[in-house]
């Protein structure tokens, strides 16, 4: 087997999947979003009075490629690596917190097309007019889906549509009623074109994201554009396989928590030769500043090393496990990758706050880029990929008890009662 191919044992059978690029940190993807940076800094002010990405600087992503990392190859996507996709999103954030959301954003609904008729893939492809296809939307189940002949009638409002001003898709989950009475969610793509966008997007933080509502009112979504756990046997590579559970459709969301730090660091540092209030000894000859400096920049290495091992742990872990099977070791190896995911996001606040109060009456003003990572950090913690109910689940799983089901109520895994 060359570098560059990797054997995959999937649902259809054991395949060698071949890569483009013989490593994950190699892909052109990566290297046209570092050239982005300067036209990124451009933009900063507008992203941040327009609550949007500016329509040039969405163009140029677009054209680089980053809204497409996750799309698969049977449609011409890149189907990049979880990794791949992690430097991408991290490189973005470390600029702006909002253009890395809206990318990280895109990636994670793009998964879904994964589980549609593959029949389907094509004729999203043929309704974009020649257009990249971009995926923005949300897997929290805010409509309502009427079965009808041929599909669904779906009517709803989502918030939180990061990205939506720029995409042709949104992924719209859904309530459906099953003929036994029972409720199940059902994720369906429709084109942002049938819906209407509510401009109410005003927070503290991801201004940028253009996070707007998007509305649906009793559109009809073919059956072959909704997502079914009977069509996840298609996909040829370990991408889009579910027994990686969310590790991939949120180690982009881990790019958001380092490249976020990243940035915090690099704007203290940017500060180093300014004075302030307090004494006219610039910050940088000052013990406090260099310590908290150097602790910034552990914490912040620490953390990228961890997601970078745990997410490549588990992706070698998949492989080597049977279709249809898991084991202790894949099982350990998922909990750790969504861990260190949780955990890149939490140190990106423990370390947006160590740089703002050591830059001092500097870190409040607005002319500097500080309190911009601050307000980013604090806001993209609130994700679900954030939240503490990840390492609870991945502590079941470290002691040896299974990850066990969820707490409808988010207080933890629970233990089921005999």
């Amino acid at each position: 087997m060359g570098r560059g191919e990797t054997i995959y044992r999937g649902l259809m059978g054991t395949a060698v999947v071949r890569t483009d690029h013989p490593h994950w940190s190699e892909h052109p993807v990566i290297d046209a979003t570092r050239q982005l940076g300067p036209a990124i800094l451009n933009a900063a002010s507008e992203i941040e009075k327009q609550r949007r990405l500016p329509d040039e600087l969405a163009s140029q992503l677009t054209d680089a490629g980053v809204f497409q990392m996750y799309q698969p190859r049977s449609i011409g996507g890149a189907e990049v690596h979880p990794l791949t996709a992690f430097a991408v999103v991290e490189e973005l954030a470390r600029h702006d917190g909002s253009v890395g959301w809206c990318t990280q954003v895109s990636a994670a609904v793009t998964v879904f097309l994964a589980s549609l008729d593959p029949e389907a893939l094509p004729e999203m492809v043929d309704l974009c007019d020649g257009a990249p296809l971009h995926v923005a939307g949300s897997a929290r189940p805010f409509g309502k889906a009427i079965k009808v002949e041929g599909g669904y009638r779906v009517t709803g409002q989502w918030n939180y549509a990061s990205g939506v001003r720029h995409a042709n898709w949104f992924l719209a989950t859904s309530f459906a009623d099953k003929p036994d009475g029972s409720v199940v969610t059902r994720s369906m793509l429709v084109p942002v074109a049938a819906g209407e966008i509510v401009a109410n997007w005003d927070v503290m933080g991801m201004k940028g994201t253009g996070s707007d509502d998007f509305v649906l009112d009793d559109v009809f979504v073919p059956q072959h554009r909704i997502s079914a756990r009977s069509w996840s046997e298609q996909p040829p590579g370990p991408l889009y396989d579910t027994r990686l559970n969310m590790v991939p459709t949120w180690a982009p969301t881990a790019g958001i928590g380092t490249g976020l730090a990243r940035g915090a660091i690099e704007a203290l540092v940017g500060l180093g030769e300014v004075a302030s209030t307090g004494s006219p000894d610039p910050l940088r000859t000052r013990p406090a500043v260099q310590e908290a400096v150097a602790q910034a920049e552990a914490i912040t290495s620490s953390a990228r090393a961890f997601v970078v091992e745990s997410i490549e742990a588990a992706w070698e872990a998949l492989i080597d496990c049977p279709p249809g099977t898991s084991s202790e070791e894949l099982e350990r190896a998922v909990a750790r990758g969504q861990l260190a995911i949780t955990h890149s996001l939490n140190e990106a606040v423990r370390v947006a706050d160590l740089c703002f109060h050591a830059a001092g009456t500097n870190a409040i003003s607005s002319a500097n880029r500080l309190e911009r990572f601050l307000r980013d950090a604090h806001t993209a913690v609130q994700h679900a990929a954030g939240q503490p109910i990840h390492r609870q689940v991945a502590g079941r799983v470290l002691l040896g008890l299974g990850a066990g089901p969820v707490d409808p109520f988010r207080v933890g895994p629970s233990t089921p009662k005999s």
